[in-house]
Order: structure tokens, then sequence, then C-alpha cells
């Protein structure tokens, strides 16, 4: 078998474009350095990275022209194939991959500074979100433009929690997924019979509702002014240089120095093992029969029905399923 040519003008052509994708980018990021109100430009910093695009993108062009390169490609494109079954006692590579990622997370907050910390937590936080929002849009194909209302129903829970009833962090993150599936339930008994844009504009009125409330119910939840939410504890131990009344501080029972990110180092370890919890029964939800009843009731309502599927069960459950995972991503933001 003879082996083709390497074709050199094509990886050009894939480099020159990856180059100018590299200046659109990096342009307005890397190129402007704003000094207070004023701005200077720094176009070697934007030509030494797209020269390493462009370099980086024309040895991958003529890698991948090489009988190996081709060979990894194939691997690539036999993955997702259609239907097909494995060979006995095949065994995924992610059995390997998926515990080193783990791991890598676990140990990222010891190793960053609390400005990575943080933005690391709010990406946490979205992905959180994008996974509950995954089950509704994406499985069940329900177009929710209201879906953050049940991010603030998680938030002010918390706080409101607080406040009146006294609860904290670890009282309310189960709390708070109930509350919001009770509100996603809420949400999905009116627009049981409705498609497309009329759901869309349903759940924004209802997202909209909730943000006024929010604002504008003063006695209650301090509208504008906000409320006060309570820092999350371990074990009952406060992560603060001095524990409240009677309390005692999480490094004074460690007989540890004091860290002020140790409170965002546990906000993330607990964001990385919820995120992993729901990840995995998400996995496990869309290989049962409600996650192929919301693949159903996403491709063809008419037809799930006819197959005797109860879509008013399908779709309540695919709406407090979400609702509930929003409930908790609020709670993460509000702490």
């Amino acid at each position: 078998m003879m082996s083709r040519s390497i074709n050199v003008s094509q990886a050009l052509r894939e480099t020159l474009l990856a180059g100018l994708i590299a200046v659109v980018v990096f342009g307005p990021i890397v190129g402007v350095v704003l000094k207070g109100y004023a701005f200077q430009l720094a176009p070697a910093r934007v030509a030494l990275l797209v020269a390493g695009v462009m370099a980086g993108r024309l040895l991958l062009s003529l890698f991948l022209q090489t009988e190996r390169g081709r060979a990894l490609l194939r691997r690539f494109e036999g993955a997702d194939d259609g239907v097909y079954v494995r060979e006995p006692g095949y065994r995924s590579r992610l059995r390997w991959i998926l515990p080193l990622l783990l791991a890598a997370a676990l140990l990222f907050p010891f190793l960053s500074s609390k400005y990575l910390l943080t933005v690391a937590i709010l990406g946490l936080i979205y992905v959180l979100l994008g996974l509950g929002l995954n089950i509704v849009v994406g499985l069940a194909g329900l177009l929710d433009l209201g879906y953050v209302a049940f991010y603030a129903i998680g938030a002010y829970g918390l706080a409101l929690g607080y406040q009146y009833l006294g609860l904290g962090f670890w009282s309310m993150l189960p709390l708070a997924a109930l509350l919001a599936a009770f509100a996603g339930a809420l949400l999905g008994f009116p627009v049981l019979r409705m498609h497309g844009d009329y759901l869309a504009i349903v759940t924004l009125g209802f997202g909209e509702i909730i943000r006024l409330v929010l604002t504008n119910w003063l006695s209650f939840t301090g509208g504008p002014n906000g409320v006060s939410v309570p820092s999350p504890t371990f074990l009952g131990l406060e992560f603060g240089r001095r524990a409240r009344e009677g309390g005692v501080p999480f490094h004074e029972f460690f007989h540890l120095d004091y860290n002020p990110n140790m409170k965002f180092i546990f906000l993330y370890v607990v964001l990385v093992l919820v995120v992993a919890l729901v990840l995995f029964i998400k996995h496990r939800l869309t290989r049962m029969p409600v996650g192929r009843a919301w693949e159903a009731l996403r491709e063809d309502e008419i037809a799930c029905r006819a197959m005797g599927l109860n879509h008013v069960l399908v779709k309540l459950s695919a709406f407090m399923l979400g609702a509930s995972t929003a409930g908790m991503a609020g709670v993460f933001f509000a702490s």
C-alpha cells in the first residue's frame, strides 16, 4: 500500500487560518495594556503568541498527513460511528483518566493563589448550572429561559433560611435543592401543553417574576440592600481567625497555622465532589428509562405519547431535576 505524499500547501493554508484566528482572539486581550484611563499597545506580545500558534498548527498539520497522524485521526473518527458492539472484556480508558483528573482537581487548591481559587469556584458553579440546564434543554428539549430563577431560589434560600430559621450551609444545601425542585414542579404544571417559543416566553416570565419579587420585597429579602449569608463550616468548625462566642476555629481545633484561603479551599473541594456526583447521576440517568423518555420527548412528543409514556411525569421530572441542580449551585454562589 503506497503512502500518500504530504500536501504542504494545505498545511500552510491551515497555518495562516490559525494565525488569523489567533490575532482576533489574542489581539484585544493581550495586545492592549490598560494604565488607568489610558491604554498602551503591546504588539510584540501578540506577535509572539501568534507565532507560537502558527508554528504549532504547522507541525500538527504536517504530522496529521503522515501515516501515524492518519491512524490517529481514524481512531477519533471511529469513536462515534453509530451502533456497534464492543468486544468481550473491553474496558474504557476513562477508568484511568477520570481518577487522575479528580486527583489533579483535588490538589489544585493547595498549589494555587486565592484569585485562581475563586475563579475555579465560579467556574465549577457554572458547570453545575450547565449540568442542570442540560437535563431540561439538552435531554428533554424544553427551552427554559427562566432557569436562572432556580439559581436565585437556592441563593436566597440559604440567606433567608439563616436569617429567619438559623439554618446553615449544610442544612440548606439539600433543602435548597428540594425548594428549587418544588418551584420547578410549580413551573412545570402550567407549561405542560406549551412548546417551542410559547414555552420559552412563559419560562422567561417566570424568571422575571422571581427577580422582581426578590428585588422589591424589602421587608423579607432586603431588596437591593441584600441579606447576610452564613459562612460554611466543617463539622461545626468555622474558618475565620476567631469563631463566634462558644465556637472553635478550624485551625485551632486541628492545631494548624491560620490560612485565610481555607474557606475557599473547603468550598472548592466540596464543589468538586458535588459536580462529580451530579455528573455520575446524570450519566446513569441517561441510560435509565427516564433518560430514554427525556430523549424521546425531545425528538417527538406525539410519538412519545403514542408509545404509552406519561409526558406529564417526563416533563416534570426534567424540570425538577434540573431545578434542584441549580438550587445547589445557588447555595455555593451565595456562600
